[in-house]
């Protein structure tokens, strides 16, 4: 890893280092966004409507609910990074194919439709559906033994 490092710095500098992290900015806030925005309102409407009343098994559902809005949320711009991530450079460091976020948001659209954005959506779904699932459950879980055995 150390020998890849200095071949980049060598290479690009430390621009080279950082290369493509503006283009994750996008894929964070939106799949944090819809995460954190769905998780709460969800265990709350689940609470309203009597469907999951019981506390660890509410935020089961609303995590796994969460969970899935955000694969919604976070395929395309999944998809649009790998694509920057993956393209090759020219001398200078630019993208041979896009020439940034948009460029490539748009390019994919004309040429392959809305479908385009969501390649490997089940790949995604199965890996981002479970993990938010249990963080959020953990996460409420540790906010109970805190309430119940925390200072009073």
């Amino acid at each position: 890893m150390s020998d890849a490092l200095r071949q980049i710095y060598n290479k690009n500098g430390i621009a080279g280092l950082w290369r493509g992290s503006v283009a994750a900015l996008p894929r964070a806030a939106l799949g944090s966004g819809a995460q954190i925005a769905t998780f709460g309102k969800t265990k709350a409407m689940l609470v309203h409507y009597d469907l999951v009343t019981q506390p660890t098994f509410n935020s089961f559902t609303a995590g796994l609910i969460a969970g899935s809005i955000m694969s919604v949320a976070i395929t395309p711009p999944d998809v649009i990074t790998t694509r920057l991530y993956n393209q090759g450079v020219d001398a200078e460091g630019r993208g041979l194919l896009y020439r940034g976020w948009v460029d490539c948001f748009v390019k994919i659209l004309r040429s392959e439709g809305v479908y385009g954005m969501y390649k490997g959506f089940w790949a995604n779904y199965l890996r981002i559906a479970p993990h938010s699932t249990l963080v959020l459950l953990f996460f409420d879980e540790l906010i109970a033994l805190r309430n119940k055995y925390g200072p009073k």
